[in-house]
């Protein structure tokens, strides 16, 4: 009977400022996506360049899972990774910007399974004009033709995650009395309360259930 693995060990890295700011550069430099959402998200805001915007604030986490031992591969999948899964690293990185009345942030959020180099990223934008960043919060992703559309999935699970049982009653506490001020210090604020609480439910919703990490992190957001 093929075993399935648990996670051994775990890690927790909170980004310095200017290390998210540098990691922020370097995803949105190697991800379309990125800028497909910029493009959207200034015309959402009615304005044709970065250079019209409030300078952003930065906020990164990230998680490393080593299991121990590989994740089976289902007989089912086409063309398997040549090497094994058996470190899941998971990250969030975000550019939070004030505007108006409104906390715009732009997100990507990645899940990778090492050394075999599978990986799935979602990028996407949390827009409130609310101080409750629990709920009254639109989460917009980039569709054909450039335009956002709103979604309900990745904060909706990602919070669902914090405030169970299994992150106990220091995040629901947190999630609730975080100060929003701008989507980075309520999310530093909820790094530096829940901890790796944080990286496990970022990574849930993250994950698309396929094979290699739902074993590992779970997959909230389906």
């Amino acid at each position: 009977m093929t075993k399935t693995p648990t996670v051994r060990e775990h890690q927790l890295a909170i980004f310095s400022t200017d290390q998210a700011s540098r990691e922020w550069n370097r995803v949105a430099a190697g991800n379309s996506q990125v800028s497909d959402m910029r493009n959207a998200l200034l015309g959402r805001l009615g304005v044709s360049a970065d250079t019209d915007l409030p300078e952003p604030q930065f906020f990164g986490v990230s998680g490393t899972f080593h299991l121990d031992g590989p994740v089976p591969v289902p007989e089912e999948v086409d063309n398997p990774p040549s090497q094994e899964v058996n470190t899941i690293q998971s990250g969030l990185i975000v550019q939070s910007r004030t505007i108006g009345d409104r906390q715009v942030a732009e997100c990507v959020a990645t899940t990778q399974g090492l050394p075999a180099g599978v990986s799935h990223d979602y990028v996407f934008t949390l827009d409130t004009t609310t101080d409750n960043f629990l709920t009254g919060v639109q989460e917009l992703t980039t569709a054909s033709g450039g335009r956002l559309v709103a979604v309900d999935g990745w904060w909706d699970a990602l919070t669902s995650c914090l405030t169970s049982s299994d992150c106990g009653g220091q995040c629901v506490s947190a999630a609730l009395t975080c100060p929003p001020a701008t989507w980075a210090v309520y999310l530093a604020c909820l790094a530096g309360r829940c901890g790796l609480c944080v990286v496990k439910c970022a990574a849930c919703a993250t994950c698309d259930c396929t094979w290699w990490c739902r074993v590992a992190v779970g997959c909230c957001n389906n």
